[in-house]
């Protein structure tokens, strides 16, 4: 390092970042600091007398390096749509996904489909049945149990590998039971960190915590200029008040969801995308299970949510999604169930949760805000000549 230097009196030092073995090192990983002094004297000695003329003094000092602010990264992993407990979409509507990522993953219970929905991409049941009744899914699918074709019947596009006989009205070249059927992790426990929550560069969304009260919380219409967690967990849960311009990403976090009006998610410009997250989280975080708590409840959708492009979202409950007439959605959704889904289009975009992997079912949380460099205690010191 350049020595610092004064002009009067004249004195300088020189740092020198180490490690434990006294070697230079860059400052980011050292674990001490040598900062050598040099002091000259205000008069010189004369008639050839300098002994005094300058002093040397080492010092040694423990040191902690600064640490960078840091952040679990919102990883857009897992399916477009994970359900812990079973669904049914019962009322129509399309589910798109992309060629690479499964449309629809169902850990446990079954998947009923109906009323002329459609979903485009791959369908995994691990534990339980599919029942199809006038319902197309466009790509292969997957049940440990049967898959049944109610009248007036239903279509699997791809390979269909299920327990039991080749469902009747399924071609037979289209029929493989010993098709390996892909993994499905684990629900993913999430629950509620401050630190979890922050931009790429480790600055921590604001937030904006509401006071205690035993109804809902209006969800605000605008979430400002910076990126803002909605805290409503001292509310009973939270419901619409109107459409929500969004000015930059914006994460909410409540026990229940109650957007019984129609209600529009939308960017403040068209051009620039923006997320939200509507989180209510696992209070229960053991044992990889959706708990839906007792003071918890559902999404609710009453009338016609839209989530208009380019805004993305995510929804994360371990109690149900209830969906009353239509919604539009451009994101993921991961959830304890699907008890009722009425004429939804549900566009697949890769959004996921900072420190969770959706795709195998793990969760680093917190991050860190950062911390300034610490000179510590004093190791060693001693006069140096010349």
């Amino acid at each position: 390092m350049s020595p610092v230097v004064s002009s009067d009196p004249i004195a300088s030092a020189v740092l020198e970042f180490q490690n434990a073995a006294g070697s230079p090192v860059a400052c980011a990983i050292a674990t001490q600091v040598k900062i050598e002094s040099t002091g000259t004297a205000h008069s010189l000695g004369v008639s050839g007398s300098t002994a005094g003329d300058v002093s040397k003094i080492e010092a040694i000092y423990s040191y902690t390096p600064a640490t960078p602010p840091s952040t679990p990264a919102s990883i857009p992993s897992g399916p477009a749509i994970f359900l812990a407990n079973g669904a049914s979409f019962n009322n129509g509507g399309t589910i798109t996904s992309s060629a690479t990522v499964p449309a629809i993953q169902v850990k446990t219970g079954n998947l009923d489909c109906d009323n002329n929905t459609v979903v485009t991409g791959n369908v995994v049941v691990v534990t339980g049945t599919i029942t199809l009744k006038s319902c197309t899914i466009t790509g292969d699918a997957w049940s440990s149990g049967v898959t049944q074709f109610l009248p007036p019947g239903g279509t699997i596009g791809g390979i269909l590998r299920a327990s039991g006989a080749k469902p009747g009205t399924h071609p037979a070249a289209r029929w493989n039971p010993a098709m390996a059927m892909p993994t499905v992790p684990v629900w993913t426990e999430f629950g509620y960190n401050r630190n979890d929550w922050a931009t790429p560069a480790g600055v921590l969304f604001n937030e904006n915590i509401r006071p205690a009260t035993a109804g809902l919380c209006p969800l605000p219409q605008n979430n400002g200029t910076n990126p803002v967690i909605f805290n409503a967990l001292n509310c009973a849960g939270v419901s619409d008040s109107g459409d929500v311009t969004l000015y930059n990403d914006l994460v909410v976090v409540a026990h229940k969801f109650d957007f019984a009006n129609s209600l529009n998610f939308r960017s403040s410009n068209p051009a620039v995308p923006h997320r939200v997250w509507f989180i209510t989280p696992d209070l229960v975080p053991a044992g990889n299970t959706a708990t839906c708590s007792a003071n918890q409840g559902d999404f609710d959708i009453g009338n016609n949510l839209q989530i208009d492009s380019p805004i993305t979202a995510m929804l994360y409950t371990p109690c149900s999604i209830r969906t009353g007439n239509g919604f539009t959605w451009r994101g993921q959704m991961y959830a304890g169930t699907i008890s009722n889904w009425n004429n939804a289009l549900f566009g697949y975009v890769g959004i996921g949760l900072p420190g969770a992997n959706l795709s195998n079912g793990t969760y680093t949380p917190g991050g860190s805000a950062g911390s300034p460099a610490v000179l510590g205690a004093l190791v060693s010191s001693r006069d140096r000549v010349g």
